[in-house]
């Protein structure tokens, strides 16, 4: 019994020592920190033992040490490019600046934590405020940087990095964003950085983060929705596009958007239903007008789409989609009639008239979209013999 006693207290006590050891692990990086040539990579060693300790990976104190070594290299960085002789890397200094917030948003949240008592006990929060108030802006400059020259994931972690230090910024007892233009913007970048990096799930992790702060709200909504659509997830698209349908109703994109879904889906009735609450804030809208005409288009509904794009036309005579549009449901009524095994003689004299009717149609589209029209266009000229207009059209497509 006294054996295992006596192991047990020599095991505390190396557990003590091992613990006091890590302590000044952090003391001695501290100090090497301060040095005239610090050796960093035994810097980095010491702090990653200590991160890993049970004693000194909850003090605060490790992870202030762990952000300060990459804030000296990015100091250190900065000196070389702006003193006359010296040669700096741009890039690591950008690197150094941004990566000084790992080590810091973990110190400060434990600075913020509340002991026992209820209270909170500050050391090192301060000084890493006051360094931040400056590198702030530097992780912004980083994340421009990285923008500038397409790195794009490198350019979410600056612009991440830059909003993490506006919260750690805030006086303790606020654990937010601050509500300014410069959160606003720096989540607009974060955002446009992301998806144009095609980091479609970036874009999506960041949006339940800083949507409510984003600037440019109407393009944010776009770019999250289009985000999950290029993931194939229409499920996590659809809350989205309601929202921003609700924000931006003259915005036809969310609700647009909707529509293509629904009929993707066959839910034509519910594409009707949705377009028609569009309706109601902007009633001639040609866009959502379109939009109403190709659902019934989609449903082989000729009548009704025939009305919506002749409205259309009316007020926007050159309203490619309607033109286009209407030149096809004259088309497709002419060609079904035809399909028809027992067509009569009366049969084929509407498809002619109907033929007819989609000529001006087509030809004032093909003035707006040669490329898109010319083939059907072609084919009408055929169905009328009108040889000579299917010859020239033939000639320009040759150009």
């Amino acid at each position: 019994m006294r054996k295992y006693i006596a192991y047990i207290a020599t095991l505390c006590l190396l557990i003590s020592y091992n613990g006091v050891a890590q302590r000044n692990n952090v003391r001695a990086a501290d100090r090497l920190l301060q040095s005239d040539n610090p050796n960093y990579s035994e810097i980095r060693r010491l702090l990653k033992e200590a991160t890993s300790h049970e004693e000194t990976k909850s003090d605060p104190y490790t992870y202030y040490m762990v952000g300060l070594v990459d804030h000296n290299l990015y100091r250190s960085e900065f000196r070389k490019l702006v003193t006359p002789g010296l040669s700096g890397d741009t890039a690591r200094m950008f690197r150094s600046v941004v990566a000084e917030i790992d080590g810091w948003v973990v110190a400060d949240s434990l600075e913020r934590r509340t002991d026992k008592d209820g209270r909170i006990n500050i050391k090192y929060l301060r000084k890493i405020q006051d360094y931040l108030k400056e590198d702030g802006e530097r992780m912004y400059s980083a994340g421009l940087f990285w923008l500038d020259r397409k790195d794009y994931k490198e350019a979410v972690r600056s612009f991440t990095a830059a909003l993490t230090a506006q919260r750690i910024c805030q006086p303790v007892g606020i654990n937010k964003l601050p509500a300014d233009s410069t959160t606003a913007n720096l989540a607009y970048y974060a955002l446009i950085s992301a998806y144009t990096g095609k980091l479609y799930p970036e874009v999506i992790n960041l949006s339940n983060s800083y949507l409510d702060r984003t600037a440019n709200q109407n393009e944010a909504y776009q770019l999250i929705a289009r985000s999950y659509l290029a993931l194939g997830d229409t499920t996590g698209a659809v809350p989205i596009l309601e929202r921003g349908a609700k924000l931006f109703p003259e915005t036809t994109f969310f609700f647009g958007t909707m529509i293509s879904i629904y009929q993707a889906q066959g839910k034509y009735d519910q594409a009707v239903t949705l377009i028609d609450k569009a309706l109601e804030v902007a009633p001639m809208n040609p866009n959502l007008l379109v939009l109403r005409g190709n659902v019934y288009f989609l449903a082989k509904d000729w009548t009704h789409a025939t009305e919506i794009y002749k409205k259309v036309l009316q007020h926007d005579p050159n309203n490619y989609d309607a033109l286009f549009n209407l030149g096809q449901v004259y088309y497709n009524n002419a060609v079904s009639l035809l399909a028809n095994p027992l067509a009569t003689k009366l049969d084929e004299h509407k498809a002619k008239e109907y033929f007819r009717q989609s000529l001006p149609h087509l030809e004032a589209a093909y003035k707006l979209s040669p490329d898109q029209v010319r083939e059907l266009l072609g084919n009408v000229y055929y169905r009328l013999g009108l040889e000579k207009r299917y010859e020239e059209l033939l000639s320009e497509a040759k150009k």
